[in-house]
């Protein structure tokens, strides 16, 4: 029996526009979710969207939320299946995507000018290990090239991108990092790995409108060069209580005094909180990894 033709498919729109690659034997899950074969991130994709499994000549297309369409074709009801004959534009969410069987030269390359990596622009292979939520998942093998005594892979083969070396990445790490202090976002801590830059850490409601300015000037800086993995988590400020701070040296070891008492950067406070930082106009405490500021 002869295996199916490997489909490939190009995004025509959203801020993947003009990715294109291949995807291999077997069905292809796409969706938001970090399980998806085809991650797909502010596109306003469910986290399991759409299921594509090739044929010979067509494809199947099961939908596994609303807003699927085919071009040429009525809307796909949730749970619903198509075969179409290839090539065919599929609509979902923000994007639009062909798919085809031709042979496309440059299959699996990424013009990385359209690829908005503040909204994660990744297509991940859906096994590699991720720490939670975190980090990202850049698979880096070759999607395309294959040599003739190569034994045929067993799961399909998906996307990669070519990681930044580590010392750009580690600087670019810093600026970001630097960024996230001014802005006051006190919770977030910023590294690099694997060839992206890393955000963990909290933001409260109110301050994650700044933290996604913050996301979206650093991809605008950078001008897509590098995958920013946010890890970040939304929690409410659990703001520790009232402290009569008496003074505030900023000097060399900083302090605070109160009642009468120094403490130093690093102390323990009575009520369980800890002297994380002195800045000008606040203290940064800190417990059980949460993080608050105290204004003076």
């Amino acid at each position: 029996m002869n295996e199916p033709n490997c489909p490939h498919f190009e995004v025509l729109s959203g801020c993947y526009s003009g990715l294109t690659s291949k995807v291999g034997v077997g069905s292809c899950l796409i969706g938001s979710s970090l399980d998806a074969d085809l991650i797909f991130v502010e596109q306003g994709l469910e986290p399991h969207h759409i299921r594509v499994t090739p044929h010979s000549n067509s494809i199947e297309i099961e939908a596994l939320a609303g807003d699927v369409r085919i071009e040429g074709h009525e809307t796909v009801l949730p749970n619903e299946s198509i075969v179409v004959p290839l090539p065919v534009v599929l609509h979902a969410g923000a994007m639009s995507i062909r798919w085809t069987i031709e042979d496309y030269k440059q299959a699996g390359s990424i013009d990385r000018r359209h690829i908005s990596l503040a909204f994660l622009a990744l297509v991940l292979i859906s096994s590699a290990a991720v720490g939670a939520v975190s980090p990202s998942f850049v698979q880096t093998d070759t999607t395309v090239a294959s040599s003739p005594s190569s034994p045929a892979p067993d799961i399909a083969p998906k996307l990669a991108l070519s990681a930044p070396d580590a010392l750009a990445t580690d600087a670019a790490a810093e600026r970001l990092q630097e960024e996230v202090h001014r802005a006051g976002l006190v919770g977030i801590k910023v590294g690099s790995g694997a060839g992206v830059v890393t955000a963990d850490g909290t933001v409260t409601p109110a301050s994650l409108a700044t933290w996604r300015d913050v996301q979206q000037r650093f991809d605008h800086n950078s001008n897509g060069a590098y995958t920013l993995v946010n890890a970040v988590a939304i929690k409410d400020e659990k703001t520790p209580p009232a402290i009569g701070v008496q003074a505030v040296w900023r000097g060399s070891d900083p302090y605070i005094v109160i009642a009468g008492q120094k403490y130093f950067v690093g102390a323990l406070l009575s009520n369980g909180w800890t002297v994380y930082g002195i800045e000008e106009g606040r203290v940064l405490l800190s417990r059980d990894g949460r993080l608050a500021t105290l204004p003076y």
